[in-house]
C-alpha cells in the first residue's frame, strides 16, 4: 500500500502546475497573511518571547503542499481554504478542499521536534495501531518524513476527526456518562496494552527506517527502533536514545548525556551544578541494575498513550461517551508497562487517593466545615470516583496494565523516570528518590546492601533543601495557575497579554519583597520563575 501511495504522490509533487486559484488563509478564523502561516501566532511568552517564537517557526512551500494533498485519492480536489491551528511542537493545518472534504497536514516545528523519527514512527503508530486495533485513529493519507522533499519540510497527511472535543462537553456530562466515557476510554487502552512487541523502542515502517542494526523486525511492515520524546536532543548521537532494549539504564545515559553537553542553567532552590548532576546520575546508574528483578514482571513492552487529556480526545455529536477520535501520537512508544500505564489527566487521583477496594467517601467531619470547604470535599470526593472508575475498568480489562499502575512502588517509579530530566528540575527530586529507595531498600526486597546511603549531616541538610524545593514548587503551581500559564511562560491567545503581564509584575514585586527578607534580592531574582535566560 505504501509503495502505491508513494508513487501516486511523487507523480502529484512533481508536476509542474502552479495553483491558479485563491486560497483563503485563516487562523482561529481571523484572515491572516501568508507568512503568517509560517509564524507562531497562537499566544505570546513572558519571557524569552523571541527565542520561543522563533523556535517554532516552520517554513515550507505552500503550493506543492496544496498538490499533494488536492491530488490524493480521497480529495481531487483544489484547495479553498486554510485554517492554521498550533501547538508546542507542532503546526496544524485544516485544509479545505472546493468539494467540502477536510483534511489535517501536521508540519513538525523543525527546533523543537526530533527531525525524520518523529513523522516517521508517528505516521508508523497510527497505521500500526489503527490496523491492530479497534481504537479510533485519524487515517494517514501522505507523510514525509524527508525535509528535501518539494514541500521543504516534513509532513504527515490525515484524514479530518469528526465529533466534539472531550473538553467542550465534559463539564456537561453527568456522572454516569462520564463514568461509562471513562470506561470505554478504557477498553480502547486495553486493546493497545495487549499487543505483543519484542522489545522496546518506537514503532517505524521497515522501509523507511535508517537504522539497520538498531531495530527489531515485528512484520514485513513495521519495526521497532530508536525511541525519542520531548527531551531527546539529536545533536548527542546515538547515545541519546532509549534503542530495543531495557531502557531504564538507557535513559539515565540521556540524562548524562544532556548536562556533559549543555550549559546548565538553574531552575529552582538547590538546582546543582554540573558535577553534583554527574555523580546523582552515576549514583542512580549503580542501582537501577539491582531493581531489575523488582520491576522484571511489571517491564511488558507495552504501547500507551500518554498524553491522553480532554483535548486529544473526540466523542460523538450524539452520545458524548462514545469515542470517535483519539489524535497526538507524536510521542507514543513501546515501553515497560510500569512506565507507561498511567492516569489520564483528566481522571488523575486527588491526594491521599487509596487504591483497591476503597469507596470515596467525605471526610468525617464534613458537616463542620465551612461552605467552601465542603465544596473542595465534595470536588475531592467526585474526581476520586471518577478514578475509581478508571481503576476498576483498567483491572477488569487488563489486569496486566493495572498491576504495573498499582504494584509498582512509587519510589521506583519516579527514580526510572527522572534520571533523564535532573538539566530540567534539578538534582533535589533524583536525591529524595534515591534517599527513599535506600531507606525502603528491605521492604521493596532486596538483600543486597544499597549502594546510596546518606546519612547524619547530609540528610538533615537534603531534608531542609528539599523543604524549600517543595515550596518553591508549590509557590510556582499557584503563579502559573493565576497568570494561566506554563513553565515556558505561554500565555494563551484569548488572554489580554498586557494585563496578564501586568499581573506578572505584581506578583514578581510581592516575591521579591518576600524573599528578600531570607536571601540577597539578587539570589531572589535568579529564582523567579518566569526571567530571561537566553
Amino acid at each position: 500500500m505504501y509503495k502505491i501511495r508513494s508513487r501516486i504522490l511523487n507523480k502529484a509533487i512533481l508536476t509542474p502546475k502552479s495553483m491558479s486559484r485563491n486560497i483563503t488563509l485563516t487562523s482561529r478564523g481571523e484572515p491572516i497573511q501568508s507568512e503568517q502561516l509560517f509564524e507562531y501566532t497562537n499566544g505570546r511568552f513572558l519571557v524569552n518571547e523571541k527565542h520561543e517564537i522563533s523556535k517554532r517557526y516552520a517554513k515550507f512551500d505552500l503550493e506543492a503542499l496544496c498538490r499533494v494533498v488536492s491530488s490524493l485519492p480521497s480529495v481531487s480536489s483544489p484547495i479553498s481554504k486554510i485554517d492554521k491551528l498550533e501547538g508546542g511542537f507542532n503546526k496544524a493545518l485544516l485544509m479545505t478542499a472546493e468539494n467540502g472534504k477536510e483534511i489535517i497536514a501536521k508540519i513538525p516545528f523543525p527546533s523543537v521536534v526530533p527531525a525524520e523519527y518523529s513523522t516517521a514512527s508517528e505516521a508508523a503508530s497510527l497505521e500500526y495501531g489503527g490496523s491492530q486495533t479497534s481504537v479510533p485513529v485519524s487515517k494517514v493519507l501522505a507523510w514525509s518524513s524527508d525535509s528535501s522533499n518539494p514541500v521543504g519540510s516534513e509532513y504527515l497527511v490525515m484524514e479530518k476527526v469528526n465529533g466534539r472535543q472531550l473538553v467542550d462537553v465534559w463539564g456537561e456530562m453527568g456522572q454516569l456518562q462520564q463514568f461509562k466515557l471513562i470506561q470505554n476510554l478504557v477498553r480502547l487502552e486495553s486493546q493497545l496494552a495487549s499487543m505483543e512487541f519484542p522489545g522496546y523502542g518506537n514503532l517505524y515502517f521497515r522501509h523507511s527506517t535508517k537504522h539497520g542494526s538498531q531495530v527489531i523486525p515485528i512484520n514485513d511492515d513495521y519495526c521497532l527502533g530508536p525511541a525519542y520524546n520531548a527531551s531527546w536532543f539529536p545533536q548527542f548521537g546515538d547515545q541519546n536514545y532509549a534503542g530495543p532494549c531495557l531502557p531504564c539504564l538507557a535513559l539515565a545515559n540521556r540524562g548524562l548525556a544532556h548536562v556533559q553537553h549543555s550549559t546548565l542553567i538553574p531552575r529552582g532552590p538547590h538546582f546543582g551544578a554540573k558535577t553534583e548532576h554527574i555523580h546523582i546520575l552515576e549514583t542512580a546508574k549503580k542501582i537501577i541494575p539491582k531493581l531489575v528483578g523488582y520491576i522484571q514482571r511489571f517491564s511488558r513492552p507495552t504501547l500507551w498513550h500518554g498524553d491522553l487529556h480532554l483535548g486529544n480526545i473526540f466523542v460523538c455529536n450524539k452520545d458524548p461517551t462514545k469515542i470517535v477520535g483519539i489524535i497526538d501520537w507524536q510521542f507514543v512508544s513501546i515501553m515497560p508497562a510500569f512506565m507507561q500505564v498511567q492516569w489520564p489527566s483528566f481522571i488523575s487521583p486527588p491526594e491521599n487517593y487509596e487504591i483497591g477496594i476503597v469507596k470515596p467517601d467525605l471526610p468525617p467531619n464534613f458537616d463542620e466545615m465551612d461552605p467552601d470547604e465542603k465544596a473542595f470535599a465534595i470536588t475531592e470526593r467526585d474526581q476520586a470516583l471518577l478514578s475509581k472508575c478508571y481503576e476498576a475498568a483498567l483491572a477488569k480489562n487488563h489486569l496486566k496494565s493495572y498491576l504495573a499502575l498499582s504494584q509498582v512502588d512509587s519510589v521506583v517509579r519516579h527514580l526510572l523516570s527522572l534520571t533523564k530530566d535532573t538539566w530540567k528540575h534539578g538534582i533535589i527530586p533524583l536525591r529524595d528518590s534515591l534517599v527513599q529507595i535506600s531507606e525502603n531498600w528491605r521492604q521493596i526486597g532486596l538483600s543486597e546492601p544499597c549502594p546510596y546511603q546518606i546519612t547524619g549531616d547530609d540528610l538533615l541538610k537534603h531534608r531542609l533543601e528539599l523543604s524549600r524545593y517543595k515550596d518553591w514548587h508549590k509557590l510556582k503551581a499557584y503563579t502559573q495557575e493565576l497568570l494561566h500559564s506554563d513553565d515556558d511562560g505561554w500565555i494563551p491567545p484569548h488572554l489580554d497579554f498586557n494585563k496578564v503581564q501586568a499581573r506578572h509584575d505584581e506578583l514578581f514585586q510581592l516575591y521579591i519583597r518576600k524573599e528578600s527578607e531570607e536571601v540577597p534580592e539578587e539570589e531572589a531574582k535568579k529564582l523567579w520563575f518566569y526571567i530571561d535566560r537566553v
